[in-house]
């Protein structure tokens, strides 16, 4: 124990130890739901920060280590660099005795490090993406047009709702009398922002309006 610690806590392999430790403490915090896991994505909704964010993005992009928080990235690099590092000084070090000084062995060791780690990280990013993939949310005024599917039995001024075809479930009013019921395909036509709703019509009715106008 007392030789790994000594290995890892020696130029260079310290180098990339320290940062280690850091990132597993943001790990556990954030398994611990005390931080988010985006903490390192500084002022990614910031827009005095947008050309800040950009070049970030570019260079994320140009390593293909984009597409995952921040925190990610830099974990799966460190881990490659502090793995890479450590078994060269161990093994392959020793080999350059005489020949190389050991800060300059070390020098060596830690820029090889980082170049084998980035893309080996980007390599494991890749399959990773999707389970960071984000969505915009549509706004409610969006989703006028929207064809639905009625899921009450009844819809009036006061009661009623639907569900979308990708599973949003609304809360909708018409006028009455009409003649929707459970199964109905409705259509949105207005949002009600006072009441937080939306006004909605028949598939059919709409379609007569339609073609009267």
């Amino acid at each position: 124990m007392d030789l790994f610690l000594n290995e890892v806590f020696s130029f260079p392999t310290v180098i990339f130890t320290i940062p280690l430790i850091v990132l597993t403490l943001l790990w556990l915090m954030a398994f611990a739901g005390l931080l988010d896991l985006d903490i390192l994505d500084f002022g990614t909704d910031s827009d005095s920060g947008s050309d800040a964010n950009a070049t970030g993005t570019s260079w994320l992009e140009t390593l293909g280590l984009n597409g995952v928080p921040l925190t990610v990235s830099l974990t799966l690099i460190d881990i490659y660099a502090f793995s890479f590092t450590y078994l060269a000084r161990k093994y392959a070090a020793p080999l350059f005795d005489g020949v190389l000084t050991a800060t300059a062995q070390g020098a060596v060791v830690a820029a090889f490090a980082i170049i084998i780690a980035l893309p080996l990280s980007a390599l494991c990013i890749r399959p990773l993406r999707r389970f960071f993939a984000t969505h915009e949310g549509l706004a409610k005024n969006e989703l006028i047009g929207t064809i639905c599917t009625l899921t009450t039995l009844t819809v009036n001024e006061h009661f009623g709702q639907a569900i979308t075809p990708d599973g949003m479930v609304l809360t909708v009013r018409s006028a009455s009398p009409n003649t929707m019921s459970k199964g109905s395909k409705i259509v949105l036509i207005d949002y009600l922002l006072e009441q937080d709703c939306y006004s909605v019509v028949s598939e059919t009715e709409l379609m007569a309006m339609s073609s009267v106008s």
